[in-house]
């Protein structure tokens, strides 16, 4: 198994987990997305590629917040320092794009997501 498999079949299982914990069925996400018969359980079963937007969207629905399903993925280690919030905006902002460059530098490092998928991604 590549580790991209691997790293899909965690993100996927994560996924179905907190689908559940949330109190929904496939099939009432599917159906809040107004997707096809039966496309959500392809996606989760890995019959049809699962894309980063479509996660975001499930997480949506499900009123799931994505930071927290990424950081259960990929917890930070322990000597990673958490920014602390703080009443300015413009801090906020900063310290909110370090953290999702962090997120797309991991999930391109794992694999999980290529250049292609990236605003401005070779098409």
């Amino acid at each position: 198994m590549t580790l991209a498999t691997h790293e899909v079949n965690r993100c996927l299982t994560l996924l179905r987990n907190k689908i559940r914990e949330q109190g929904f069925t496939q099939l009432e996400v599917q159906a809040a997305l107004g997707w096809g018969r039966s496309y959500i359980s392809q996606l989760l079963t890995r019959q049809k590629n699962l894309r980063l937007d479509q996660v975001l969207l499930i997480l949506s629905v499900i009123g799931f917040d994505p930071e927290e399903f990424f950081a259960e993925l990929y917890p930070a280690p322990f000597h990673v320092r958490r920014f602390e919030s703080r009443s300015d905006d413009s801090q906020k902002l900063d310290e909110l794009r370090q953290l999702l460059r962090g997120l797309v530098d991991l999930l391109l490092e794992k694999g999980i997501l290529s250049a292609e998928d990236l605003p401005g991604g070779d098409s």
